[in-house]
């Protein structure tokens, strides 16, 4: 009895002894990761970020599996099958919808437009009857484009709305060149002596007709004929504060010329009348009395030259306007020179100046 209640007595120790034997106990195992239990008696994961089954109200495990969602595999795959006959005008609206660079997105052309809003259409029926509120799936996570169902779905239900998009953009690319155009003449206005104004200057129509002539057929191809006006907000108020300037400037000028040739001034007249009928002329006059010659390196003559300015008013502008004009032949050899080379003409470039 004595050693059956020493044993008990030294149970909790490692080892113990009867008579001369020695026995060892194992300790009681211990987990290395006990859970800890939160008030709710659920089990949470311990501290060193290993996780435990949570246990509900029933102390039934629960299961942490992630539940996929939107299209599954076998209709993706089926869904990429049937959009092969209209793959290309697809991922164009896809492309379109996602893209900020309008300019390199390709829908400037006219075919790839007519392709995307035809095969949208007709991939939309499809749709329509297999797919509808077709969904990405949540097993692709975006990784390949092709299992992007639900925003190919999107882009054939919202091609109209896309392709518009992309248009306008490119018009605004467009006005933003213009701007930046403008902008330079501003800054070299007085480097290029006032010569800063176009043609139409003074004509906004005909100036928003020759910003969007480069998108016409583009905006048809999606039922419009023009943008708004509301796109050439900001490329006006560039063009005006031009204006004004050269306003401010119109007295500063002198006019130049006081030489006079006929033959050349006719032309000129012409010249004039024909880049704007309602002009009516002012002055004109040549820079030279003489030819001036140009020579190629060798010495023989390329051509010669005489450059002169017309002053004409034009309806609704207080100022008088300037333009230059040149008459040059080209050399055709033997000290002669032929009646008029192709590159004679009037400048584009007009001058706003006092009419004196």
């Amino acid at each position: 009895m004595c050693v059956i209640t020493a044993a008990f007595a030294i149970g909790a120790s490692a080892q113990f002894r009867i008579g001369n034997i020695e026995i060892k106990t194992p300790k009681p195992p211990q987990p290395k990761n006990p859970p800890t239990t939160n008030p709710n008696g659920n089990s949470v994961p311990n501290p060193n970020g290993n996780k435990t089954p949570t246990v509900n109200g029933n102390k039934t495990p629960t299961s942490n599996t992630r539940v996929e969602t939107g299209a599954t595999r076998d209709q993706v795959s089926e869904f990429i099958k049937d959009m092969a006959p209209y793959r290309e005008g697809m991922y164009h609206l896809k492309w379109w919808s996602k893209s900020t660079d309008s300019i390199r997105s390709g829908c400037g052309e006219v075919k790839s437009i007519q392709r995307a809003l035809t095969e949208g259409a007709a991939f939309l029926e499809i749709i329509k009857q297999k797919y509808p509120g077709i969904e990405n799936p949540s097993w692709s996570a975006g990784n390949a484009e092709e299992h992007l169902v639900g925003d190919f779905r999107r882009a054939a239900e919202n091609r109209e709305a896309i392709v518009k998009k992309c248009v306008n953009g490119l018009m605004d690319a467009r006005l933003l060149t213009e701007i930046a155009a403008i902008d330079h003449a501003i800054a070299d206005f007085d480097k290029n002596e006032g010569y800063v104004l176009r043609r139409d200057f003074d004509d906004k129509a005909a100036r928003h007709a020759a910003v969007t002539e480069r998108w016409k057929e583009a905006y048809a191809a999606v039922g419009q004929t023009m943008p708004d006006d509301s796109v050439f907000a900001a490329y006006d108020a560039a063009h005006e504060r031009l204006v004004a300037l050269a306003a401010q400037n119109a007295g500063r000028w002198v006019w130049p010329p006081e030489f006079h040739d006929v033959m050349i001034e006719a032309k000129a007249r012409a010249w004039l009348k024909n880049a704007d009928p309602k002009a009516t002329l002012v002055k004109i006059g040549l820079m030279h009395r003489d030819w001036e010659v140009n020579h190629l390196s060798n010495g023989i003559p390329s051509g010669r030259y005489k450059r002169g300015y017309v002053m004409f008013r034009k309806p609704g502008v207080q100022q008088c306007l300037v333009n230059n004009f040149s008459y040059e032949q080209n050399y055709v050899g033997g000290g002669r020179f032929n009646q008029e080379a192709i590159t004679s003409g009037m400048s584009h470039s007009l001058r706003m100046q006092s009419c004196k």
